[in-house]
């Protein structure tokens, strides 16, 4: 099972038609599953093939654009709510068309929860601050019932979170996730000039966001998947940036990142 992350720029000055751009994604990234942040679907629906998650009108009347799950060869069902003991518990997001939690569904049976999750560059008065810190942290406590609840064993949380990794909140451990990037760096040569990365030597990040069109813009990972332990058994690889996917820049200002999993066997 393949599972990618991908930031679609669609908030501002988008590089390519969304038709284009959906296109890609599906020729280039071709995940199994896809989580889509800064992303719309085209007025008629996702493309033939695919089917999606997603808030209708994205964040609000100023931000129509939103995070998108998406996937082929699999099913998703949309959890607005989860089981805790005896209780029917709603999960309520502050900024709800930046997150979207489904199950994916392989040959009828749930393989996992996959989160879909973008940190919104505002602080606590929604005024405009520049990075994800303060609306990743909220978003990923608002995300504790999920991770209390029958689903808790098996959920990957991927997204554009806006943040650098030394900023990457302590929430993220105490939920039981674990940084897939992080956890394979040894599979990777460090990422030269890495942006608020404090592993040195045994750095591999993946440059997944270029901040500007200069020759010197800043190398950054802002991209990540999460998972729970018993999914970080089950990985196989991870790949991305622009390491792996060379044309990134011409469609967005950001680079996948990609994450495979074995499958049970049938």
């Amino acid at each position: 099972m393949r599972v990618a992350t991908w930031n679609m720029k669609q908030a501002v000055a988008p590089k390519r038609p969304l038709d284009d751009l959906w296109r890609w994604a599906g020729d280039e990234i071709d995940a199994d599953v896809m989580v889509l942040t800064e992303a719309r679907v085209p007025k008629s629906g996702p493309p033939p093939g695919w089917t999606a998650v997603w808030r209708s009108g994205g964040i609000g009347p100023r931000r129509t654009w939103g995070t998108v799950v998406a996937a082929h060869g699999v099913d998703l069902v949309e959890v607005s709510s989860v089981q805790i003991g005896r209780s029917a518990v709603r999960l309520d997001f502050t900024w709800p068309g930046v997150v979207v939690v489904a199950d994916v569904v392989h040959r009828g049976e749930r393989w996992a929860t996959v989160v879909g999750l973008y940190g919104l560059t505002v602080d606590g008065e929604n005024n405009s601050c520049g990075h994800g810190r303060f609306s990743s942290k909220r978003l990923l406590r608002e995300l504790a019932p999920l991770f209390e609840s029958d689903r808790s064993d098996r959920i990957v949380v991927a997204g554009d979170l806006n943040l650098w990794p030394a900023e990457v909140p302590p929430i993220v451990g105490e939920l039981g996730l674990i940084d897939l990037i992080e956890s394979t760096s040894s599979d990777r040569a460090p990422l030269p000039g890495c942006s608020g990365c404090v592993l040195g030597a045994e750095c591999g990040h993946l440059w997944t966001h270029k901040n500007g069109n200069s020759p010197n813009a800043a190398v950054q990972q802002i991209d990540f998947i999460f998972a729970t332990s018993s999914m970080r058994d089950e990985l196989t690889t991870v790949y991305g940036g622009v390491q792996h996917f060379a044309d990134a820049w011409d469609v967005s200002d950001h680079a996948p990142v990609v994450a495979e999993f074995d499958m049970p066997a049938s």
